[in-house]
């Protein structure tokens, strides 16, 4: 009997060893994004998503694929679309973490470029159409893939050299409180602030424009991502 037992315990470790090596085999990344997620303004092209990827690697030891569908300008409404293609859903499916960074263009078209002196109106009617559209685009990818933990990214302020830069900051914080809302509405996602990273901060030491960071602000931002990467699977 004890023989049995024995022998039983040991198919029981054998069968978790064997589950566990197949499921850490390969990490699948899916992002989808804008500019900022596609990575310009980084010399190396990296961005905070190449940067992502070598933490991944390095803490995990497996091979890390990355599927980046961010592209350059896009808004909300951009991406709503760019999710019917067959390739995009594909990804999704078989994403182990999704990172969804979005909206800085929608909240710059709201603000309709001019942020010296921004139209409050406008910028609410802006950020009730963006947080339907990040909604639908939450609904779309949980569609394709039902356990993957979503990060979404809130936005940063880029804009402190105008003299309303607070008035501008309570706007931003504005529009993270209803990623956040939103967020509450889906399973398994996650908010990932980022308004914090910039604040006070030399310019020209982490940006390379008025809007995209350079190698070291994106490195910040690839940080603060993997952190609650970490956070959420407990160690990976």
């Amino acid at each position: 009997m004890k023989k049995i037992l024995w022998l039983f315990f040991i198919m029981i470790i054998y069968t978790s060893t064997n589950c566990s090596s197949a499921s850490a085999k390969e990490i699948h990344l899916t992002a989808i994004g804008d500019s900022i997620t596609y990575g310009t303004g980084d010399p190396s092209k990296k961005g905070y998503i190449g940067r992502l990827h070598d933490a991944l690697e390095m803490k995990t030891k497996v091979p890390v694929t990355v599927n980046n569908f961010a592209i350059p300008r896009y808004t909300t409404e951009n991406v709503l679309n760019q999710l019917q293609d067959r390739q995009r859903k594909n990804s999704l499916k078989h994403a182990d973490y999704i990172i969804l960074f979005i909206g800085t263009n929608d909240f710059r078209k709201s603000a309709r470029y001019q942020f010296n002196q921004l139209n409050l109106k406008n910028m609410n009617n802006g950020k009730v159409r963006f947080s339907a559209n990040l909604r639908k685009i939450l609904c779309v990818i949980r569609n394709e893939n039902h356990s993957a933990p979503i990060l979404v990214l809130g936005l940063y302020q880029p804009y402190g050299e105008y003299q309303n830069q607070k008035e501008i900051l309570t706007v931003i914080e504005d529009w993270n409180k209803e990623i956040i809302n939103v967020l509450g509405q889906i399973e398994k996602t996650y908010f990932v602030p980022t308004i914090d990273l910039f604040l006070n901060k030399s310019k020209k030491k982490y940006f390379s424009d008025s809007l995209h960071p350079n190698a070291t602000g994106y490195q910040y931002i690839a940080n603060r991502v993997f952190h609650h990467l970490v956070t959420i699977k407990n160690g990976i």
